[in-house]
């Protein structure tokens, strides 16, 4: 049986830190996964990144690599299975499809499985994989059969920095496997821990490290790139016995923060800021517990590295930025939910959900508003696709409570037009002309693309936006027919829609 140790992912390999081959084997990685193969890209296979010389590079340093691609269960199997033979040869130590929500879509089962098939001889025992959903619970319709039946290994992606649909991590952690039994699948599982740079609530080092240990062979989404704040990828060792990361990278834990911290604050919560910046090579001064001008300086200087609004105040989002969780309500006045907004839309976003059918996930976003869409005699009875930005927010506002209706009083068509949306925020006093304030995370914002008409095109959530920057970074639905996490320009929106409570 092959002996899989703890690993890494990679994504883009130009963007990584330049010493990154010294600082895997000083993390003591033996086994990486890097994207070679994109079902959606022209061409599918990433020879920009994978190549005989760059893999051979990995392994003089003692480090396999597996390759990884994205496969939608498209209908060119033959042109995905030339894609990943062109990454096998160059010297690939096994290969893992990363199955996209695509697949619960049952009509693409056939197309799975004979792209299993396909890749099968190719590919060394012992070393074909998949990754996929966490919970088969979640997503009954997913193939997992067929993955089951033809792969080797089971990579499931159980980021629970990411879930709430448990009170601790533990108890997903927990629920994601008794899930993954359940559904009867037998082969080994080896799961992959989320360290990603924008989480709301970040994993722990402490906390990674501990699951990497328990779990031989699991690994972590990903390494972060260069400029990235909060990925814990680079702090942690990669070999299943160490307990800390030793050496003058290690990170203190931070506590849990329960009340704004700004310019001229004292006490504990203040030290622990202090000690943090100063970890990442953040200037902060002296670790005493006096919130002063040079402590605020590091403060802006991280938010503008995390591409969050840079006010030098550490509320939910710097806080997050620097690995910590915080139990407080991170607007004062306000309910929070534009937080929670936000953190649930980022977790949509990671889904890169497509509309594929009626059987769909995704589906969940447009349903709601399709008959009122009916009743108006704007669509037809069946469930066709349509353009869905709009209803992915109208979704995400009233899964955390905010009341979002049909259709706005005295307006022509339903919250599924962005036009819609401006006509309700106007009335309620939310709208707001790009200029007039300064976007925060969890406000909704709108987009016109110049294009020559009046109506506004598209509408997202807002991730973070450093002031003064010419860019913004969203959530959106419907971008390329999937849900994703974006950066846009700022010209293109002409203002923004900041929900305050009743």
């Amino acid at each position: 049986m092959t002996k899989h140790p703890n690993g890494v992912w990679i994504w883009v390999l130009s963007k990584l830190r330049s010493d990154y081959l010294d600082k895997l084997v000083e993390r003591r990685a033996t086994r990486v996964y890097l994207k070679v193969v994109d079902g959606a890209s022209d061409p599918m296979f990433w020879g920009f990144q994978c190549t005989p010389e760059v893999v051979q590079q990995f392994k003089s340093r003692g480090i396999e690599v597996y390759g990884w691609g994205f496969h939608y269960g498209t209908a060119d199997v033959d042109a995905q299975v030339a894609a990943v033979r062109q990454a096998l040869d160059c010297g690939l130590d096994g290969y893992i499809l990363d199955l996209e929500g695509h697949v619960e879509n049952v009509s693409t089962h056939p197309r799975v499985e004979a792209l299993l098939l396909a890749l099968r001889p190719l590919v060394k025992p012992g070393t074909l994989g998949y990754t996929s959903f966490a919970h088969p619970g979640f997503h009954p319709r997913a193939p997992w059969r067929i993955l089951d039946q033809h792969c080797d290994i089971a990579l499931p992606q159980i980021y629970f920095e990411l879930f709430t649909f448990r009170p601790t991590n533990e108890e997903e952690v927990q629920a994601c496997l008794e899930s993954q039994r359940q559904a009867g699948l037998t082969k080994p599982m080896l799961p992959i821990w989320s360290s990603s740079p924008d989480a709301p609530q970040p994993a722990s080092a402490s906390e990674l490290q501990c699951y990497l240990r328990r779990f031989p062979g699991s690994s972590i989404w990903r390494l972060p790139h260069v400029g990235e704040v909060g990925g814990k990828a680079w702090v942690l060792a990669y070999d299943s016995e160490a307990l800390v990361v030793a050496g003058s990278e290690q990170l203190s834990e931070l506590p849990v923060l329960t009340r704004m911290l700004r310019r001229g604050d004292r006490g504990k919560e203040v030290k622990a800021l202090q000690k943090a910046l100063n970890e990442r090579g953040l200037n902060a001064g002296p670790v005493d517990g006096d919130f002063g001008p040079l402590t605020e300086a590091a403060v802006k200087a991280l938010q503008k590295q995390a591409g969050i609004t840079v006010d030098g105040i550490v509320g939910a989002e710097t806080w997050g930025a620097l690995g910590g969780s915080f139990e407080f309500d991170p607007t004062p006045g306000e309910t929070g939910l534009r937080l929670k907004l936000a953190n649930l839309a980022q977790q949509e976003a990671a889904k890169g959900l497509g509309w594929t059918g009626p059987d769909c996930e995704a589906e969940k976003y447009l349903k709601p508003l399709r008959k009122p869409m009916q009743d108006r005699k704007h669509i037809g009875t069946k469930p066709v696709f349509y353009n869905w930005c709009a209803a992915f927010v109208t979704w995400c506002c009233r899964e955390v409570g905010i009341q979002i209706p049909d259709a706005p009083d005295g307006f022509w068509a339903t919250m599924a037009l962005v036009e819609s949306w401006k006509f309700w925020a106007q009335k309620k006093g939310y709208w707001h002309p790009t200029g007039s304030i300064t976007p925060r995370r969890g406000d909704i914002l709108v987009f016109e693309w110049f294009d020559g008409d009046v109506a506004l095109d598209h509408i997202g959530i807002v991730s973070g936006y450093t002031a003064g920057e010419p860019v913004i970074r969203t959530y959106e639905g419907n971008s390329g027919n999937r849900t994703a996490s974006r950066t846009r320009l700022i010209a293109n929106v002409p203002g923004f829609i900041r929900i305050m409570p009743e």
